[in-house]
C-alpha cells in the first residue's frame, strides 16, 4: 500500500500542471506593476536633519515608465525647521509624485499653512516644479495672512511661501509700512 501511494504521489506531481511559457510572458507583459501601502509614514531628511514627515492612509507606486507614486486617499506633510519645530503643514485629498523629475501634483482641497509667516493658501490644485523650485497653480486660489486676504488665478510661490505672486488678483491687503 505504501508503494502504491508513493507511485500515485509521483504520478500526480509529474502530471499536475503545465505552463505555456509564451502565456506566462504575455501575462507579465500586460500586467502593470503596482505596489500598494497602507498607513504610510515617510520621513524626509537632508544631511541627517528631519525636514518633513509625510503621512497617508494609502499609497500606490507604479513601476511603469516613467515611474510615479500617487496618494488617491489624501496626504499630509508636516515640515520642520532646524530646531525640529513645526514650520508648516500641507494637506491634500490627492497627490502624485513623479519619481524621475521630482515634480509633485496636488489636487482637491489643497491647504498650505505656514506657521512662521502666518500664511494660508487654499486652492483646487497645486504643482511643485522642481526645476524652477516653485509652487504653481493656474486655478482659483485664496491666500490669507493676519492682515490680508487675496483671491486670484495664476499663483506662484517659493518653497516656504515667503515670496509669492499672482497673475490676476483681487481682495483686501494692507500696504507695506512706509516712512515716506
Amino acid at each position: 500500500m505504501k508503494r502504491f501511494l508513493s507511485y500515485l504521489a509521483i504520478a500526480l506531481v509529474c502530471c499536475s500542471c503545465e505552463n505555456d511559457m509564451s502565456a506566462v510572458q504575455a501575462f507579465d507583459k500586460n500586467k502593470v506593476g503596482v505596489e500598494e501601502a497602507f498607513d504610510v509614514e515617510a520621513i524626509m531628511s537632508q544631511t541627517a536633519h528631519v525636514k518633513g514627515v509625510l503621512t497617508a492612509p494609502y499609497m500606490e507606486r507604479y513601476t511603469t515608465t516613467p515611474p510615479y507614486t500617487q496618494f488617491p486617499r489624501g496626504l499630509k506633510v508636516v515640515f520642520y525647521n532646524d530646531s525640529l519645530s513645526i514650520s508648516s503643514v500641507l494637506t491634500s485629498r490627492y497627490g502624485k509624485y513623479m519619481d524621475g523629475q521630482n515634480d509633485i501634483y496636488l489636487r482637491d482641497s489643497v491647504v498650505f499653512l505656514s506657521l512662521k509667516e502666518m500664511r494660508r493658501l487654499d486652492c483646487k490644485d497645486l504643482k511643485w516644479d522642481a526645476q524652477k523650485a516653485l509652487f504653481i497653480t493656474e486655478k482659483f486660489c485664496r491666500f490669507a495672512t493676519p492682515f490680508d486676504t487675496l483671491y486670484g488665478k495664476g499663483f506662484r510661490a517659493n518653497q516656504d511661501f515667503s515670496w509669492y505672486e499672482f497673475d490676476d488678483v483681487y481682495g483686501s491687503f494692507a500696504p507695506p509700512d512706509s516712512t515716506l
